[in-house]
């Protein structure tokens, strides 16, 4: 009987200029324990979060930071409150840099990622990343959703138009008119 392969989870903090510098590759899972932030903004994980990461080095010695994570998420419908899947995912490509003034002099194809020490905080990066991509907005598609707009708050729509001063003020003009 054969098992499946284990897979490996990323280290919270590495050092990425010296990986950098030595050209490696890695992928493997983040482990969900690290991203907090994320855990807040949605209802569950539900799949595993996937990570490939390639640090280099690029023209002018620039440290480089190349990527993609994946996971999919239940966040809430907007219009019936259900929890619906979504898949997140998202490359990047960061500049490693000390200061902010070498952020600031990235060409634009590199979003900075400031590390002012030798280790840093991947999880961090990729819980950022990730949290770019949630939607402003969700809504499960109209045939799939149950949709509130058969509920009522009660009132009669006679009894609001009686308590809506513009409903009250037009009933004044149209009276007045008939003078």
């Amino acid at each position: 009987m054969s098992m499946p392969p284990m897979r490996s989870f990323l280290p919270r903090m590495l050092e990425p200029r010296r990986l950098a510098h030595q050209g490696v590759a890695i992928s493997g899972e983040l482990d969900q324990a690290f991203c907090d932030r994320l855990t807040e903004a949605v209802i569950d994980i539900v799949e595993p979060i996937d990570v490939e990461l390639r640090f280099d080095t690029a023209e002018q010695g620039r440290r480089v930071m190349t990527g993609t994570v994946s996971t999919s998420v239940l966040i809430p419908c907007q219009r019936c409150l259900e929890a619906m899947p979504v898949a997140l995912s998202a490359e990047f490509r960061l500049g490693i840099v000390w200061s902010e003034e070498e952020a600031a002099a990235l060409p634009k194809d590199l979003d900075p990622w400031l590390v002012d020490n030798e280790a840093a905080d991947v999880a961090e990066v990729l819980e950022d990343e990730l949290l770019l991509t949630l939607p402003f907005v969700s809504y499960h598609p109209k045939d799939q959703c149950n949709d509130v707009a058969g509920y009522s708050t009660g009132e009669h729509p006679a009894e609001e138009s009686a308590k809506n001063p513009f409903g009250i003020l037009k009933q004044l003009k149209n009276s007045g008119s008939d003078n």
